[in-house]
């Protein structure tokens, strides 16, 4: 992903920045997920006699969670956020959820951060912001929107490259361009967006939610957008471009054995650590070497 640290107060960057600015479809995406998420904790949550006690827990939680994330990021914002690479941030913020792999905390805890995840996911498609969605909320409180990479800035990738191969060619010369562009789109949707709807309790009941999903190795066919954007990059010696490439093709596999969201996660937390090791590694030598000279 290209790193730029620069913030915005308001509208978007004329060119787009992975991590702060979004287009229509990852709009649309992030808010199809949002509302799933929404939906899906709804049918988890209990409605029985003990509701009480459980939601006014959760709610306690989400207001110290949602507190605790602007907190950090208004101690943040200048000193760190602007000057660090996106990694770095979106490791930190989305370090929480590893709550739920180890099995840390409680019901109401672990509701009311999947509750914050999915509302902002609203925030970020109402606000345009397109950074991890957990610095949403925080993002409108201090009015910075800083870089901040998030498991779906995948989707913004790949719709700046189909974008740019469409904007870049006219005629026949477009034309496999339009393909590619269907081609990502549907894999994204049927192996993303289509498992969040399938994954509804009440679709799940009635065997319609199983019928939705798809064999995983359709999604094989994204490699042939991949080969496309990877022979761009190399013709227009575009960066962005290889980017987005090894992206899709690192994506490929994920989305054959559906575990996309899973494995996104994992590695913004994983980026965030390597470069925040790399660069405090970096430093040490720096100083070293100043100490030296």
């Amino acid at each position: 992903m290209v790193n730029t640290n620069s913030p915005t107060d308001a509208s978007p960057a004329v060119a787009p920045v992975i991590g702060r600015d979004m287009g229509p479809f990852g709009r649309v995406f992030r808010f199809v997920s949002g509302v799933c998420g929404l939906i899906l904790l709804y049918f988890r949550l209990p409605w029985d006699e003990g509701a009480a006690a459980y939601l006014g827990m959760m709610a306690v939680y989400l207001v110290l969670i949602a507190g605790a994330y602007i907190a950090v990021f208004g101690v943040l914002r200048e000193r760190v956020l602007g000057r660090v690479s996106p990694w770095i941030p979106a490791g930190l913020f989305q370090a929480p959820i590893l709550i739920y792999p180890f099995g840390l905390g409680t019901g109401p805890l672990h509701d009311a951060l999947a509750l914050y995840t999915a509302g902002s996911l609203l925030v970020n498609t109402f606000s345009g912001y397109a950074g991890l969605e957990v610095a949403a909320v925080p993002s409108l409180v201090w009015r910075r929107r800083y870089p901040i990479y998030s498991p779906f800035n995948g989707v913004d990738l790949a719709e700046r490259s189909m974008r740019e191969g469409l904007a870049a060619n006219s005629g026949a010369a477009r034309l496999p361009w339009i393909g590619a562009t269907l081609v990502t789109a549907f894999v994204f949707c049927a192996f993303w967006l289509v498992d969040y709807i399938a994954f509804m309790p009440f679709l799940q009941e009635n065997g319609v939610g199983p019928a939705l999903r798809l064999p995983g190795p359709v999604a094989v066919v994204l490699l042939s957008a991949a080969a496309l954007v990877a022979w761009d990059a190399r013709a227009r010696r575009d960066r962005g471009q290889g980017v987005a490439a090894l992206v899709l093709v690192l994506l490929t596999p994920a989305f054959a054995v559906d575990m996309v969201p899973e494995v996104l996660w994992i590695a913004v937390i994983a980026g965030g650590l390597g470069v925040a090791v790399v660069t405090g590694i970096r430093a040490l030598v720096r100083r070293s070497g100043s100490a030296h000279a």
